[in-house]
Parts: structure tokens; C-alpha cells; sequence
């Protein structure tokens, strides 16, 4: 699933290739992706510019000159991708914004679990945000992040991943970051310490931003908006490191499962 990093770096792009860009159409073979319906959504944006591009967690955000958001969320598998009309299919493309300048924005997505969702006004845009919790890179401060993790006795791996407590953190970044930490995985949040929550809140911002840096992980689907790959798979410090040497001892890199994810961590090292 694209984490904060990828989505990040496709809001960039976005905001670079399309911005000031007309919209001209709007084409679907997965009716369901496009909600509440096509034709309402052909209707309130046809016409209408691109004004700016903003992200929250992993929800990109569309803000049109009309006042209309498109909200898109690129779930597990989704890529958005701009090209020129006469660009050849791309793989699993479902949807179709068609732009000014003979452009396209390509939304596809193999497992077609991503959305386009039109959002009438503000206030259902604010509820929608209000979904996801604080953000490392925004709003995420020490305190809070030492109460989030007081608050509950489950794996602090899972509650990094838990998009209503902490937002924009995913599978890759969790592991990596707990690695830099020393901390066990399975450990119960609420046994953290303040100083590891101190160390462990400083980390998570660095391999969030060492993914911005990269442009992303594209070790399964992640493409940026050009389609091209991003190189933080090339920087991996535990996550896909299944049976090879730790960076810091001699051990070995194990994965288990938790919460349904593939983790990947030191014994020997992270306690």
C-alpha cells in the first residue's frame, strides 16, 4: 500500500503537472471506484480547473475551481498517473479525468479496492479527515504521541499503523523506524518509556522523510505520477530483510506475522 512517503511525492507531482489544468471529461470501466455515481461526479467537475493539491495521511485532495474536492485514496494497489492522450493503456486503468493540453490523469489500480470520491463541501471534507489521528510530519508532537501510546496494550507496531491514532505511518516505515529505535515490535505500547517514545517519534519522522527523499518504496506497485519508480527499496533497514544480516550486529533479520502484516525485525537488538 503506498504510505505517507509515495502519496506525499505523487501530491508533488500533481501539484507540478496539472494545477491550472482544465477539466474535460471523465470516463470509468469500474463504476463502483467513482462514488457516489459517474454521472454526478462528470457533472460537478467537468469545466472546472485544477487549483491546488493537498494530502492528509495517505487522501490525496483535488480542490477545483468551482469549489468542488475530488478526495482519492489509492488503497492497495492504486497509481495515479499523468500522460499524454495518445500515451498507450497503462496496466489496471479504470479510471479517466481528461485535462487540458492533451493531458490525462490515469487512476489504476489492480485490485480496484481505491476510490474517487466527490466531496460537496468543507464540512464533509472535515468529517472525513477527522477519521485519520495526528500526523508525524504536521500535528504528531511528543505529548501526544506519548499518550497514544499509553493508551493501549497492543503491539506498538500495530498502533503506529493505526490510521485513526497515528496517520500516514504504514507497513514499510513502521518497521524501519522501530529497527532505528531497538524496539521489539510486539512490545505493548503502553510498556514504551518516555525516552524510546521520544527516540521512537524522531525516528519515524526520519524514515518518513528519507522516503520523500526517495520518492517512495516501489517494491510491489508504487509508481510516481510519471511512472517511474521510487529508490527507498534500495534503502530498506528491516523490512523485506527476511534472513539477512542485521545492520547493527550479527544477527539476523526474522518476520513474523502481526496484525495480519508481514514484520520484519532483529531479535537481538530490538528489545
Amino acid at each position: 500500500m503506498p504510505e505517507l512517503p509515495e502519496v506525499e511525492t505523487i501530491k508533488r507531482d500533481l501539484s507540478k503537472l496539472i494545477v491550472g489544468h482544465k477539466i474535460l471529461g471523465i470516463t470509468t470501466d469500474s463504476p463502483k471506484q467513482v462514488q457516489p455515481s459517474l454521472t454526478v461526479v462528470k457533472k460537478a467537475i467537468v469545466g472546472a480547473k485544477v487549483k491546488r493539491i493537498k494530502r492528509r495521511a495517505k487522501l490525496l485532495q483535488i480542490f477545483l475551481s468551482n469549489g468542488q474536492i475530488l478526495a482519492i485514496h489509492l488503497k492497495m494497489t492504486g497509481r495515479l498517473l499523468v500522460r499524454k492522450k495518445d500515451f498507450p493503456k497503462d496496466d489496471w486503468q479504470h479510471v479517466i479525468i481528461s485535462l487540458s493540453g492533451n493531458q490525462e490523469l490515469r487512476f489504476a489500480d489492480l485490485r480496484k479496492f481505491g476510490w474517487v470520491k466527490l466531496i460537496k463541501d468543507k464540512k464533509e471534507l472535515e468529517k472525513l479527515l477527522a477519521e485519520f489521528g495526528p500526523e508525524p510530519l504536521d500535528d504528531l508532537d511528543l505529548k501526544k504521541f506519548r499518550a497514544i501510546l499509553a493508551s493501549s496494550g497492543r503491539p506498538v507496531k500495530i498502533i503506529l499503523m493505526d490510521q485513526k491514532k497515528i496517520s500516514g505511518v504504514g507497513n514499510i516505515y513502521a518497521n524501519d523506524a522501530l529497527f532505528l529505535a531497538k524496539i521489539d515490535p510486539r512490545r505493548p505500547a503502553k510498556k514504551i518509556s518516555d525516552q524510546e517514545a521520544k527516540k521512537l517519534l524522531q525516528v519515524i519522522e526520519k524514515v518518513l522523510k528519507a522516503g520523500i527523499k526517495y520518492r517512495g518504496a516501489s517494491d510491489q506497485y508504487y509508481l510516481d505520477a510519471l511512472g517511474r519508480k521510487g529508490a527507498y527499496q534500495e534503502h530498506f533497514l528491516t523490512y523485506g530483510r527476511e534472513g539477512k544480516k542485521c545492520f547493527d550486529c550479527d544477527g539476523k533479520v526474522k518476520k513474523i506475522k502481526l496484525g495480519g502484516r508481514g514484520t520484519f525485525f532483529c531479535p537481538k537488538c530490538q528489545k
